[in-house]
C-alpha cells in the first residue's frame, strides 16, 4: 500500500475554553486524576491526559466564566463509574445525569466543571467486543 502524505494520524487534543486556568488544572488534575502533560501559563494554556500517543483535554483561559451548561463532546472512560460518581459527588461536583446504564450496554454519567462544561464519563468493557448494528 502507497503510504499517503498529509493524513491525519490521531486525535491531538479537545480543547475546553475556562475563565480560571489554575481552577480548571485542579479539577481537571486533582478531582479528575488527569496528569499535567504541559503548563503554558504565559500563554493562559495546559494540557492534561495520559503519555502519549493518547489525546489529551486543552484548557485555555478566556477570563470570562459562562454558567450555563456547555456540551464538550467529551467522552471519558473509566473502570468504575459507581465509584467514581461517588467520589466526585462527595467533592462537590455536579452531575447531570447519575450513572445510567444505557441501551446499548454501557454506563454513562455526566457531570459539570467549574465553568459549567460537560463532560461525559463512560464504564463499558465490552465496547469493541459486541457487533454493533447501525
Amino acid at each position: 500500500m502507497k503510504k499517503i502524505a498529509g493524513k491525519v494520524t490521531r486525535l491531538w487534543l479537545t480543547m475546553i475554553h475556562v475563565s480560571d486556568l489554575d481552577e480548571a488544572i485542579k479539577f481537571y488534575h486533582e478531582k479528575l486524576g488527569l496528569p499535567i502533560a504541559l503548563e503554558a501559563r504565559k500563554f493562559n494554556h495546559a494540557e492534561l491526559g495520559p503519555d502519549e500517543p493518547l489525546a489529551k483535554i486543552g484548557l485555555h483561559a478566556t477570563g470570562k466564566r459562562k454558567r450555563r451548561k456547555k456540551r464538550t463532546g467529551i467522552v471519558l472512560d473509566t473502570d468504575d463509574i459507581y465509584a467514581l460518581y461517588e467520589r466526585l459527588s462527595a467533592d462537590g461536583v455536579r452531575f447531570t445525569l447519575k450513572p445510567t446504564k444505557m441501551p446499548w450496554g454501557g454506563i454513562v454519567a455526566d457531570f459539570l466543571d467549574p465553568d459549567g462544561n460537560e463532560l461525559e464519563v463512560v464504564q463499558d468493557p465490552g465496547h469493541y467486543k459486541r457487533k454493533h448494528r447501525h
